[in-house]
Protein backbone atom coordinates (compact mmCIF):
# COMPACT_ATOMS: atom_id res chain seq x y z
CA UNK A 1 0.00 0.00 0.00
CA UNK A 2 1.38 3.41 -1.03
CA UNK A 3 0.85 6.59 0.96
CA UNK A 4 -1.02 8.21 -1.94
CA UNK A 5 -3.52 5.33 -1.93
CA UNK A 6 -4.59 5.90 1.68
CA UNK A 7 -7.66 7.91 2.68
CA UNK A 8 -6.50 10.20 5.47
CA UNK A 9 -7.95 13.19 7.26
CA UNK A 10 -6.27 16.34 5.85
CA UNK A 11 -4.47 17.02 9.14
CA UNK A 12 -3.29 13.40 9.39
CA UNK A 13 -2.14 13.53 5.77
CA UNK A 14 -0.14 16.70 6.45
CA UNK A 15 1.65 15.16 9.43
CA UNK A 16 2.22 11.90 7.55
CA UNK A 17 4.04 13.72 4.75
CA UNK A 18 6.15 15.52 7.36
CA UNK A 19 7.23 12.31 9.08
CA UNK A 20 7.72 10.41 5.81
CA UNK A 21 10.09 13.10 4.56
CA UNK A 22 12.16 13.06 7.76
CA UNK A 23 11.44 9.91 9.73
CA UNK A 24 12.36 10.08 13.44
CA UNK A 25 14.08 7.16 15.12
CA UNK A 26 10.92 6.41 17.05
CA UNK A 27 7.38 7.13 15.88
CA UNK A 28 4.09 6.15 17.52
CA UNK A 29 1.04 5.96 15.27
CA UNK A 30 -2.15 5.67 17.28
CA UNK A 31 -5.85 5.79 16.59
CA UNK A 32 -9.12 3.95 17.22
CA UNK A 33 -9.67 0.41 15.97
CA UNK A 34 -10.39 0.50 12.25
CA UNK A 35 -8.51 3.74 11.60
CA UNK A 36 -5.73 1.93 9.74
CA UNK A 37 -2.76 2.62 12.01
CA UNK A 38 -0.88 -0.53 10.94
CA UNK A 39 -1.51 0.09 7.25
CA UNK A 40 -0.23 3.63 7.63
CA UNK A 41 2.90 2.43 9.46
CA UNK A 42 3.71 -0.02 6.67
CA UNK A 43 3.02 2.59 3.99
CA UNK A 44 5.49 5.00 5.63
CA UNK A 45 8.10 2.23 5.87
CA UNK A 46 7.63 1.36 2.20
CA UNK A 47 7.74 5.03 1.25
CA UNK A 48 11.25 5.44 2.67
CA UNK A 49 12.40 2.27 0.92
CA UNK A 50 12.54 -0.14 3.84
CA UNK A 51 11.89 -3.87 3.49
CA UNK A 52 8.90 -5.16 5.47
CA UNK A 53 9.88 -5.83 9.09
CA UNK A 54 6.85 -6.37 11.32
CA UNK A 55 6.55 -7.64 14.87
CA UNK A 56 3.06 -8.92 15.71
CA UNK A 57 1.37 -9.62 19.07
CA UNK A 58 1.39 -13.17 20.37
CA UNK A 59 -0.45 -15.25 22.95
CA UNK A 60 0.63 -18.52 24.55
CA UNK A 61 -1.31 -21.53 23.30
CA UNK A 62 -0.52 -25.16 24.07
CA UNK A 63 2.84 -24.20 25.54
CA UNK A 64 4.03 -21.96 22.71
CA UNK A 65 3.45 -18.41 21.51
CA UNK A 66 1.30 -17.92 18.40
CA UNK A 67 0.33 -14.74 16.59
CA UNK A 68 -2.92 -13.35 17.94
CA UNK A 69 -3.73 -9.71 17.01
CA UNK A 70 -6.91 -9.71 19.11
CA UNK A 71 -5.88 -11.23 22.44
CA UNK A 72 -2.09 -11.17 22.20
CA UNK A 73 0.62 -8.71 23.26
CA UNK A 74 4.00 -7.88 21.83
CA UNK A 75 6.31 -10.07 23.93
CA UNK A 76 9.79 -9.55 25.32
CA UNK A 77 11.31 -12.48 23.38
CA UNK A 78 10.55 -10.78 20.08
CA UNK A 79 11.99 -7.47 21.28
CA UNK A 80 15.15 -9.24 22.43
CA UNK A 81 15.44 -10.87 19.01
CA UNK A 82 14.91 -7.47 17.41
CA UNK A 83 17.74 -6.05 19.54
CA UNK A 84 20.12 -8.74 18.27
CA UNK A 85 18.95 -8.30 14.70
CA UNK A 86 19.62 -4.57 14.67
CA UNK A 87 23.14 -4.67 16.13
CA UNK A 88 24.73 -5.11 12.72
CA UNK A 89 24.71 -1.99 10.56
CA UNK A 90 23.08 -2.40 7.14
CA UNK A 91 22.91 -0.01 4.16
CA UNK A 92 19.80 2.06 3.56
CA UNK A 93 16.86 2.70 5.87
CA UNK A 94 15.43 -0.11 7.95
CA UNK A 95 12.05 0.54 9.53
CA UNK A 96 10.71 -1.96 12.06
CA UNK A 97 6.96 -1.80 12.61
CA UNK A 98 5.75 -3.00 16.00
CA UNK A 99 2.06 -3.77 15.56
CA UNK A 100 0.43 -4.09 18.99
CA UNK A 101 -2.92 -5.39 17.68
CA UNK A 102 -5.91 -4.66 19.91
CA UNK A 103 -3.78 -4.69 23.06
CA UNK A 104 -0.23 -3.45 23.65
CA UNK A 105 3.31 -4.47 24.50
CA UNK A 106 3.96 -6.23 27.78
CA UNK A 107 5.75 -4.07 30.36
CA UNK A 108 8.85 -6.27 30.11
CA UNK A 109 8.81 -5.90 26.31
CA UNK A 110 8.51 -2.12 26.64
CA UNK A 111 11.46 -1.96 29.03
CA UNK A 112 13.52 -4.04 26.60
CA UNK A 113 12.44 -1.80 23.72
CA UNK A 114 13.80 1.23 25.58
CA UNK A 115 17.33 -0.10 24.99
CA UNK A 116 16.78 0.23 21.26
CA UNK A 117 15.61 3.81 21.60
CA UNK A 118 18.55 4.67 23.82
CA UNK A 119 21.05 3.48 21.21
CA UNK A 120 20.21 5.49 18.07
CA UNK A 121 21.82 4.53 14.77
CA UNK A 122 21.64 6.15 11.35
CA UNK A 123 19.12 4.47 9.09
CA UNK A 124 17.40 2.55 11.90
CA UNK A 125 13.81 3.51 12.72
CA UNK A 126 10.93 2.07 14.74
CA UNK A 127 7.21 2.64 14.33
CA UNK A 128 4.77 1.49 17.01
CA UNK A 129 1.21 1.17 15.68
CA UNK A 130 -1.28 1.02 18.52
CA UNK A 131 -4.88 1.54 19.58
CA UNK A 132 -3.79 1.79 23.23
CA UNK A 133 -1.50 4.82 23.42
CA UNK A 134 -2.18 5.26 27.13
CA UNK A 135 -0.68 1.82 27.84
CA UNK A 136 2.76 2.81 26.57
CA UNK A 137 5.37 3.71 29.17
CA UNK A 138 6.02 7.46 29.55
CA UNK A 139 9.72 6.75 28.95
CA UNK A 140 8.87 5.34 25.51
CA UNK A 141 6.47 8.16 24.69
CA UNK A 142 9.09 10.77 25.62
CA UNK A 143 11.60 9.24 23.20
CA UNK A 144 9.21 9.03 20.25
CA UNK A 145 7.22 11.42 18.15
CA UNK A 146 3.48 10.88 17.80
CA UNK A 147 1.12 10.71 14.85
CA UNK A 148 -2.53 10.39 15.88
CA UNK A 149 -4.81 9.22 13.08
CA UNK A 150 -7.95 11.35 12.98
CA UNK A 151 -11.28 10.05 11.61
CA UNK A 152 -11.80 11.05 7.98
CA UNK A 153 -14.40 13.73 7.27
CA UNK A 154 -18.02 13.06 6.34
CA UNK A 155 -17.24 14.15 2.79
CA UNK A 156 -14.31 11.72 2.61
CA UNK A 157 -16.51 8.95 3.98
CA UNK A 158 -19.10 9.60 1.27
CA UNK A 159 -16.41 9.58 -1.43
CA UNK A 160 -14.92 6.38 0.01
CA UNK A 161 -18.27 4.57 0.00
CA UNK A 162 -18.95 5.77 -3.56
CA UNK A 163 -16.04 3.64 -4.71
CA UNK A 164 -18.14 0.56 -4.09
CA UNK A 165 -21.30 -0.67 -5.76
CA UNK A 166 -23.73 -0.13 -2.90
CA UNK A 167 -27.18 0.58 -4.28
CA UNK A 168 -28.90 0.34 -0.90
CA UNK A 169 -28.85 3.87 0.51
CA UNK A 170 -29.86 2.58 3.95
CA UNK A 171 -26.79 0.35 3.99
CA UNK A 172 -24.62 3.30 2.99
CA UNK A 173 -26.01 5.36 5.84
CA UNK A 174 -25.48 2.53 8.32
CA UNK A 175 -21.91 2.00 7.14
CA UNK A 176 -21.19 5.70 7.59
CA UNK A 177 -22.70 5.60 11.08
CA UNK A 178 -20.87 2.53 12.41
CA UNK A 179 -17.67 3.33 10.46
CA UNK A 180 -17.35 6.74 12.11
CA UNK A 181 -14.61 7.94 9.81
CA UNK A 182 -12.46 4.81 10.04
CA UNK A 183 -11.67 3.65 6.49
CA UNK A 184 -10.08 0.33 7.50
CA UNK A 185 -13.24 -0.59 9.42
CA UNK A 186 -15.44 0.49 6.51
CA UNK A 187 -13.43 -1.66 4.12
CA UNK A 188 -13.66 -4.64 6.48
CA UNK A 189 -17.44 -4.32 6.86
CA UNK A 190 -17.94 -3.99 3.12
CA UNK A 191 -15.81 -7.07 2.44
CA UNK A 192 -17.44 -9.15 5.19
CA UNK A 193 -21.26 -9.21 5.05
CA UNK A 194 -21.55 -11.25 8.27
CA UNK A 195 -19.45 -8.72 10.16
CA UNK A 196 -21.60 -5.91 8.74
CA UNK A 197 -24.82 -7.59 9.90
CA UNK A 198 -23.38 -8.17 13.36
CA UNK A 199 -22.23 -4.55 13.58
CA UNK A 200 -25.65 -3.25 12.57
CA UNK A 201 -27.25 -5.50 15.19
CA UNK A 202 -25.09 -3.90 17.90
CA UNK A 203 -26.13 -0.46 16.64
CA UNK A 204 -29.80 -1.46 16.88
CA UNK A 205 -29.32 -2.96 20.34
CA UNK A 206 -27.77 0.31 21.52
CA UNK A 207 -31.03 2.04 20.62
CA UNK A 208 -32.92 -0.50 22.72
CA UNK A 209 -30.76 0.19 25.78
CA UNK A 210 -31.43 3.91 25.33
CA UNK A 211 -35.17 3.24 25.25
CA UNK A 212 -37.72 2.75 28.02
CA UNK A 213 -38.73 -0.91 27.72
CA UNK A 214 -37.16 -2.64 30.73
CA UNK A 215 -37.87 -6.17 29.50
CA UNK A 216 -36.21 -5.45 26.15
CA UNK A 217 -33.19 -4.02 27.92
CA UNK A 218 -32.72 -7.09 30.14
CA UNK A 219 -33.17 -9.44 27.17
CA UNK A 220 -30.65 -7.46 25.11
CA UNK A 221 -28.05 -7.39 27.88
CA UNK A 222 -28.21 -11.18 28.10
CA UNK A 223 -26.92 -11.32 24.51
CA UNK A 224 -23.69 -9.53 25.50
CA UNK A 225 -22.83 -11.16 28.81
CA UNK A 226 -20.15 -13.39 27.24
CA UNK A 227 -18.53 -10.86 24.92
CA UNK A 228 -16.55 -8.07 26.51
CA UNK A 229 -15.51 -6.56 23.18
CA UNK A 230 -19.08 -6.44 21.86
CA UNK A 231 -20.31 -4.94 25.13
CA UNK A 232 -17.75 -2.15 24.80
CA UNK A 233 -18.83 -1.53 21.21
CA UNK A 234 -22.43 -1.44 22.43
CA UNK A 235 -21.61 1.29 24.95
CA UNK A 236 -19.66 3.23 22.33
CA UNK A 237 -22.68 3.11 20.02
CA UNK A 238 -24.94 4.31 22.83
CA UNK A 239 -22.68 7.29 23.44
CA UNK A 240 -22.30 8.08 19.76
CA UNK A 241 -26.08 8.21 19.37
CA UNK A 242 -26.36 10.43 22.45
CA UNK A 243 -23.61 12.74 21.20
CA UNK A 244 -25.41 13.07 17.88
CA UNK A 245 -28.54 14.22 19.73
CA UNK A 246 -26.65 16.61 22.02
CA UNK A 247 -25.02 18.37 19.07
CA UNK A 248 -28.47 19.45 17.93
CA UNK A 249 -30.18 19.70 21.30
CA UNK A 250 -27.85 20.25 24.30
CA UNK A 251 -29.11 18.34 27.32
CA UNK A 252 -27.48 17.98 30.75
CA UNK A 253 -29.25 14.71 31.50
CA UNK A 254 -27.96 13.11 28.30
CA UNK A 255 -24.47 14.40 29.14
CA UNK A 256 -24.68 12.64 32.51
CA UNK A 257 -25.78 9.45 30.74
CA UNK A 258 -22.70 9.65 28.52
CA UNK A 259 -20.48 9.97 31.58
CA UNK A 260 -22.21 6.97 33.15
CA UNK A 261 -21.69 4.92 30.00
CA UNK A 262 -18.01 5.85 29.95
CA UNK A 263 -17.64 4.75 33.57
CA UNK A 264 -19.32 1.41 32.78
CA UNK A 265 -17.06 1.02 29.76
CA UNK A 266 -13.99 1.50 31.96
CA UNK A 267 -15.23 -1.10 34.47
CA UNK A 268 -15.89 -3.66 31.72
CA UNK A 269 -12.52 -2.96 30.08
CA UNK A 270 -10.85 -3.53 33.46
CA UNK A 271 -12.44 -6.99 33.78
CA UNK A 272 -15.73 -6.26 35.51
CA UNK A 273 -18.68 -8.61 35.09
CA UNK A 274 -20.24 -7.61 31.76
CA UNK A 275 -23.84 -8.51 32.59
CA UNK A 276 -23.87 -6.86 36.02
CA UNK A 277 -22.16 -3.71 34.74
CA UNK A 278 -24.63 -3.28 31.87
CA UNK A 279 -27.62 -4.00 34.12
CA UNK A 280 -26.54 -1.45 36.73
CA UNK A 281 -25.91 1.05 33.94
CA UNK A 282 -29.30 1.01 32.25
CA UNK A 283 -31.76 -0.05 34.97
Amino acid sequence: MKLDDLVLHPRTQQLTKKFASKLPQGLIIDGPVGSGVSTLALAIANHVGSPDFVILPKKRKNGEYVINPIEGNVIIDDIRQLYKQTQTAQPGKHVYVIDTGLKSMTISAQNAFLKLLEEPRDGLHFIISTHQFEQLLPTIVSRCQRLSVLPITNEQTTDFLDRFTIDDQTKKARLAFVGRGRPALLQYLIDNPDAYEKRVKIMSDAKILLGVDTYEKIHTIQLYKDSRADAITLLDDMNYQLQTIIKKHPNKELARTIDKNLSTRDHISAGGNVRLQLLSNVL
